[in-house]
C-alpha cells in the first residue's frame, strides 16, 4: 500500500489535500492511504514507527518548522526515500530546502493538477526504487537495489558498486552499463556514475555525496553535469 502523508497545521488544508489525493485513486485506480497531522512534533513522533511514501509538508507550522522536519527526516532519521513537497503561502524558501532535496513546492491556494502530478511522479520514483541492479562477480550472481548505490567507480576492467556500507567488484566498463540505468544515475567523470538520490552539494568541479565522499567532476562532463542535476526531479 502507497502511503501519503499530510502535516498542515490549518485543518481545511489537509481536508481540501486528501480529498484531492482521494480523487487521483479514483481517477487512476490507484490504492493510496492518507495519514494526516498537524504538528510537527506529533509527525516527527509518529515517524519513528510509521512509515510514509510521500509527505505534503506545511513549512510554516507554528512550533516545529517544515524545514525542522525535513532536516529531523534526512539527517536524523536518514531517510531519502521519502518524497517531501511543501506547501508553503510564499515562495522564498528556495536555498534553505537545497540539501532536504524536496520533490515539489506548493503555493497556496492549492490545485487539484498540481497535487495528481506530484503524486504522479512520486509514484514513478517509489517504483524505481524498487528496481534491482544485477551482475556477476567471480561467477556469482549477485543483485542491489538501485536505491542503495551511491555510485559506480571503474578501477582498470573493473566497476565498484559503492553502498554505504562496503564495495563489490565486478568485470566491465562504465559505457556499457550507462544507457542500462535509470535516470537518476548519471557520468561526472570517466571514472565515475553517481546515483543524484545520493549527492548531497554539487560545486563547479566536484560533488558531496552520502557518507561525505567527494569526487571529482572532469571538464567534459561539467556542463552536461549542471544541466541534468538542474532538470533532475528531486524527491
Amino acid at each position: 500500500m502507497y502511503r501519503i502523508g499530510i502535516c498542515d497545521d490549518e485543518k481545511n488544508t489537509c481536508m481540501e489535500i486528501g480529498k484531492m489525493v482521494r480523487e487521483y485513486a479514483k481517477q487512476t485506480v490507484t490504492e493510496l492511504e492518507t495519514l494526516v497531522w498537524h504538528t510537527g512534533e506529533a509527525l516527527c513522533e509518529a515517524l519513528k514507527t510509521v512509515s510514509i511514501d510521500l509527505l505534503f509538508l506545511d513549512i510554516e507550522l507554528v512550533t516545529t518548522s517544515g524545514i525542522e522536519v525535513g532536516r529531523y527526516i534526512r539527517n536524523e532519521l536518514e531517510n531519502h526515500e521519502i518524497s517531501i513537497a511543501y506547501i508553503s503561502a510564499k515562495s522564498s524558501y528556495a536555498m534553505e530546502l537545497f540539501k532536504i532535496c524536496p520533490i515539489d513546492f506548493l503555493i497556496k491556494p492549492i490545485l487539484y493538477e498540481d497535487v495528481a502530478e506530484i503524486i504522479e511522479e512520486s509514484l514513478k520514483r517509489y517504483r524505481r526504487n524498487k528496481l534491482i541492479f544485477e551482475y556477476r562477480a567471480k561467477g556469482v550472481y549477485g543483485k542491489v537495489k538501485y536505491q542503495d548505490i551511491i555510485c559506480f567507480s571503474s578501477d582498470n576492467k573493473k566497476i565498484n558498486i559503492v553502498l554505504a556500507d562496503s564495495v563489490t567488484a565486478f568485470n566491465g566498463r562504465l559505457k556499457d552499463i550507462l544507457p542500462t540505468l535509470p535516470d537518476n544515475f548519471i557520468q561526472i567523470h570517466q571514472s565515475y556514475i553517481i546515483n543524484l538520490d545520493h549527492l548531497l552539494e554539487c560545486t563547479y568541479d566536484s560533488v558531496k555525496m552520502s557518507g561525505d565522499m567527494i569526487l571529482s567532476i572532469s571538464q567534459p562532463y561539467r556542463k552536461d553535469v549542471r544541466r541534468q542535476i538542474s532538470e533532475f526531479n528531486w524527491g
